[in-house]
């Protein structure tokens, strides 16, 4: 049988489970109304701008009340993401077929010499956000503009429950086998990275490459890719880090819902190496295949003790390594926040550190 359920475009829901969408959004209106009448006196344990406050308060309370299918039946998914998003630029929208029952989207100029394979986050449950694309093509135009010879490519992966580990790093190998094998790119000329669960998966195709899955075909590559990424990478699905107390009612994440994606993801099996890249001994991450790692994480989230954590196993066999913590920043906030048009330091840091890959 086949190891993958395409995505459905609206989970079929239930007439109560629609209902309770309802209810949900008033929770939600009553939790903002309340943090912003408090959120006056609020002290070190809240976020430090007022709006980070209200913020958290909305996603922390929209993620915690309803349910995976719920949030999936109330956001578009991901293909449909991509073509609005391209027709509002007015772009032609550019979607190759995938290996494993998925397919990708381009981003820029599909001949550019240089591409990065991105991954998005959503807990794997979640599709894109518009901010998934239009990040890339601001970035795309300045980078083009100014000599760069840049493509993004955007592999959707099959959403949990409807396809579980390790169906998303199979379809994720897969696209870089792609862009590799079809597209004729060297390796040098390929970085690889992805935010939160995206971050997950890039950080586990990177694993794969010098020490494969045994489920999973290996990739075998000519040299060294330019580079691997993870924003605020989900490595380590436990929720005991000193992080998860400290961040609380700081960050956008909660614990609760990161458990429910967590075993959404990898039901009722044992986490490996590969669905928690945190997992793998220090020592198979010193023949990584890449020139460089980049791991980003924000001071404000739940995930930063993991990704320190990380970051520290990483560097102590990997010096290419460069660590960066936002100030002030909750989980992902480039993605999933409101970064201004000055954006944000992992955002910044980002763009000065892929540019100078490519």
């Amino acid at each position: 049988m086949p190891d993958t359920k395409r995505d459905p475009c609206v989970p079929e829901l239930g007439l109560w489970e629609r209902a309770d969408i309802q209810f949900g959004k008033i929770t939600i209106v009553a939790n903002v109304l309340y943090a912003a009448i408090t959120g006056v006196f609020r002290g070190k344990s809240s976020p430090k701008a007022y709006s980070s406050h209200l913020l958290a308060t909305a996603v922390r309370t929209l993620i915690d009340r309803l349910s995976i299918r719920q949030n999936q039946y109330m956001n578009p998914p991901t293909p449909a993401t991509y073509k609005a998003v391209m027709e509002k630029r007015g772009l032609k929208p550019e979607t190759v077929p995938l290996p494993h029952d998925t397919e990708g989207y381009w981003l820029g100029n599909k001949d550019a010499k240089n591409v990065l394979v991105f991954f998005h986050g959503g807990g794997f449950g979640l599709p894109a956000t518009p901010a998934h694309f239009e990040f890339w093509l601001d970035l795309l135009k300045v980078a083009n503009e100014n000599g760069h010879d840049i493509a993004v490519f955007f592999p959707r992966y099959t959403q949990s429950p409807y396809g579980t580990y390790p169906t998303q790093l199979r379809q994720a190998t897969g696209a870089l086998r792609y862009i590799l094998n079809e597209t004729g790119r060297s390796p040098a000329n390929v970085v690889v990275g992805g935010d939160s669960a995206g971050g997950n998966l890039a950080l586990a195709v990177l694993l794969h490459l010098s020490h494969p899955h045994p489920e999973i075909d290996p990739i075998s590559l000519s040299a060294p890719l330019a580079g691997v990424f993870g924003l605020a990478p989900w490595v380590n699905f436990a929720t005991d880090w000193p992080s998860f107390k400290d961040n609380a009612y700081k960050d956008l994440l909660t614990e609760r819902a990161l458990s429910e994606w967590s075993a959404a993801y990898n039901p009722g099996k044992e986490h490996d190496a590969w669905s928690e890249p945190d997992r793998a001994p220090a020592e198979w991450w010193a023949d990584a295949k890449t020139e460089r790692i980049l791991l980003l994480a924000g001071s404000d989230e739940l995930l930063l003790s993991p990704i320190e954590s990380f970051a520290k196993k990483i560097k102590s066999v990997f010096p290419n390594t460069t660590y960066v913590v936002g100030t002030d920043e909750a989980h992902d906030i480039i993605f999933y926040g409101n970064p201004g048009p000055e954006g944000v330091q992992t955002g910044n840091e980002l763009r000065q550190w892929l540019l100078s890959r490519l």
